[in-house]
């Protein structure tokens, strides 16, 4: 263990003697504290930020605005508000942020504030913001005697040329406050173990302002300058600045007493990467789950590293065999992630502040919806609270509250003034990283606005590798007027990396590898408006266009698209896409159509039956017969005939089914969307 960890070593910067230096240029001069009114968390707070400078937070949580004030004197003032499907996690407004999502956000506990801001980018000129994590403290240490302790100290560094680099060692302070040991090695040692040689000595002295500086008996011009925060009743070294030593770089360190305790904990916090969530860690794995500044969701589970003879034991690997690597540590009310000193993760890190409450919904979150009124719009759910917010494009927001369906387990019913019909049948059910329901959407190209009842797919597990695109898709879909509606029935085929779209355009339903020549039509595809949406164009015709996305569903892809038509304005358009497989199984499902009707679907090989309620508050049971497509058509559809001459046409994935009406004028426009049971 001892070769895996030389490679992640103590040292810090470029050099010696700047590692170890917090630096001590551009402090703000205000002194931190509280504030007295009605809320004990208003104050200021000393920040130690990721951009390797120190800076002032002033928070009113009565009127919800804050200043945070950089180590020049410049000062941004916003406000900030609660996110109700994170409960406890606070929201920065600020002009500086223009990602698509903001992940510059907060939590609180006594005298302390863990989040990220957007912070300048070290030595960036002009100046340029991303969100960046930091940690503010406002009651510290100063008696000298409560200064000892062994210490683990992680950090990171950032230099004018645009390098960074990490920091992982041990520490000691001792003699009643008043000597630093620290052991700077290649090897990460437990302090009492570490070579004379890597050991450097420090006299510790009282500063202004609660800090503390370190000079190296040996070379006077190595200077420690920092703070030891009270949180949770414990000690915390912080440390941030400017080198004394090396003028052109800024670091952090974030110091926690060592100990063998390893207590499994859920943090919530911010990484260098720009992303916000929660980060649970026991002794086995690091599960972080967290939003990026793009918008995109996502988990990533690695292995946590047991303790071994020379390391502390207060540090553990995460990942140590992979080539993303990190070192690990906690208190139990803060947890801190940093890279090891490789190419792929150093100058990484990551801050936590431990949520020591019930955990919430791992369902809670946002969802991109696609509509069946032709809209894309954004879902925030909180499963635990029953509260909801629906975006629509031009950031109209509809939000209330939602209910358990006590006659359908597994469906919530969503409250909305919008909804004035007998029935409610506004409802959704989830899967993993999936919503599918129906909602009191806008009804499509209606002017003024009137609602309708009307079916969604939402996902927060969307495709954003373009080679992730392949495959083939049975496409269904729904064109609509103000007074009009169409359907569309297709096999396309995503190929060539992501590269090429394939559709065939006929009045057949034929399978790709079918289609006739005269009506293959072919599409180049590109990133998209999003890092999550693909942008498809005609080879012979440009204006015929638009953005799809994939989503991950069930661990298959499903095409999903929304929008008004590229050549015509006056038509909105609904699309999904089941990926062809050979198999039909026998399935139950549970969704909404575009009558607004909402009830249980179930198909066998031959038979398609459902028993629905309608706005109304009438109820209907419907029963159709299945049939193939035959020799050419697609494996993974069924043409269902209700009698008489109207057909519809019906697939399936593992966790969906959508089935439309042909193009008659009885049926035409007609869609069912159900999430499989």
């Amino acid at each position: 263990m001892v070769a895996l960890l030389a490679a992640c070593g103590g040292g810090g910067g470029g050099s010696g003697g700047l590692s170890l230096s917090s630096g001590g240029s551009g402090k703000p001069e205000v002194a931190a504290g509280k504030t007295l009114g009605a809320d004990a968390r208003n104050g200021s707070y000393r920040v130690y930020a990721a951009n390797g400078t120190q800076q002032q937070l002033a928070v009113d949580f009565d009127a919800g605005s804050y200043t945070m004030t950089d180590n020049l004197g410049l000062a941004e003032s916003g406000t900030f508000s609660e996110d109700f499907t994170e409960p406890g996690t606070y929201v920065f407004a600020s002009s500086r942020i223009t990602t698509a999502a903001n992940t510059s956000r907060f939590r609180v506990t006594t005298d302390a504030i863990v989040g990220a801001f957007p912070f300048q980018t070290a030595y960036s000129s002009p100046a340029a913001y991303a969100a960046q994590p930091f940690i503010a403290a406002r009651d510290f240490v100063t008696d000298a005697a409560l200064l000892d302790s062994d210490y683990n100290r992680l950090g990171i560094t950032r230099n004018g040329a645009g390098a960074s680099d990490s920091q992982i060692l041990s520490m000691r302070v001792s003699g009643t406050g008043t000597t630093l040991e620290i052991c700077l090695d290649n090897v990460v040692y437990r302090i009492a173990l570490c070579p004379a040689t890597s050991k450097r000595t420090y006299t510790i002295a009282a500063d202004i302002d609660s800090a503390w500086v370190a000079t190296n008996i040996a070379d006077a011009a190595d200077t420690v300058r920092f703070r030891m925060a009270r949180i949770g009743g414990q000690n915390v070294y912080l440390a941030a600045g400017t080198s004394p030593t090396a003028p052109a770089t800024q670091l952090l360190r974030i110091g926690l007493p060592d100990s063998s305790n390893w207590p499994t904990t859920r943090g919530i916090g911010a990484s260098t990467t720009g992303s916000w969530g929660s980060n649970l860690i026991d002794t086995a794995n690091s599960v972080r789950t967290a939003t990026s500044t793009d918008g995109t969701y996502g988990t990533l589970t690695m292995p946590i590293g047991g303790t071994f003879p020379l390391p502390p034991e207060g540090i553990r690997t995460v990942n140590s065999g992979g080539a993303n690597s990190y070192f690990a540590m906690q208190n139990g009310l803060l947890s801190v992630v940093v890279g090891s000193r490789n190419p792929n993760t150093q100058g990484y890190i990551q801050i936590n502040l431990i949520d020591t409450g019930t955990a919430p919904n791992a369902r809670n979150g946002r969802y991109k919806v696609y509509a069946t009124n032709g809209t894309r719009q954004t879902l925030a759910l909180n499963l635990d609270s029953k509260r909801y917010e629906m975006t629509d494009e031009t950031g109209t927001v509809a939000s209330g509250s939602f209910a358990e369906d006590a006659a359908e387990a597994g469906s919530f019913v969503f409250d909305s003034s919008r909804i004035t019909s007998p029935a409610n049948t506004a409802r959704f059910r989830l899967a993993t990283d999936t919503v599918v329901g129906s909602f009191p959407f806008a009804v499509a190209q209606v002017t003024p606005a009137s609602y309708g009842v009307r079916p969604f797919v939402a996902s927060r597990a969307l495709v954003k590798t373009q080679a992730a695109l392949d495959g083939v898709y049975n496409r269904l879909g729904i064109n609509l007027t103000a007074t009009t509606g169409d359907s569309s029935i297709t096999q396309i085929q995503i190929a060539n990396g992501g590269a090429t779209l394939y559709l065939c355009n006929d009045n057949g339903i034929y399978r790709i590898d079918n289609c006739p020549a005269a009506s293959l039509r072919t599409y180049t595809v590109s990133a998209g408006p999003t890092v999550d949406t693909w942008h498809i164009v005609s080879v012979t015709n440009p204006s015929d266009n638009g953005n799809f996305g994939i989503a991950r569903i069930g661990g298959e892809n499903v095409y999903l698209g929304a929008g008004v038509s590229s050549s015509t304005p006056t038509i909105s358009q609904f699309r999904i896409g089941l990926p062809e497989r050979s198999t039909w199984p026998t399935i139950a499902a549970r969704g909404g159509a575009t009558n607004g009707s909402w009830g249980g679907t179930s198909i066998d090989a031959v038979n398609y039956a459902r028993a629905q309620v309608l706005p109304d508050g009438t109820t209907a049971t419907l029963s159709a017969t299945l049939g193939s497509m035959g020799t050419i058509g697609p494996l993974n559809m069924r043409a269902a005939t209700f009698g008489g001459t109207a057909f519809h046409f019906a697939s399936q994935s593992s966790k969906l089914f959508a089935m439309v009406g042909s193009r008659n004028p009885a049926t035409a426009g007609a869609l069912e969307i159900g999430l499989i049971d």
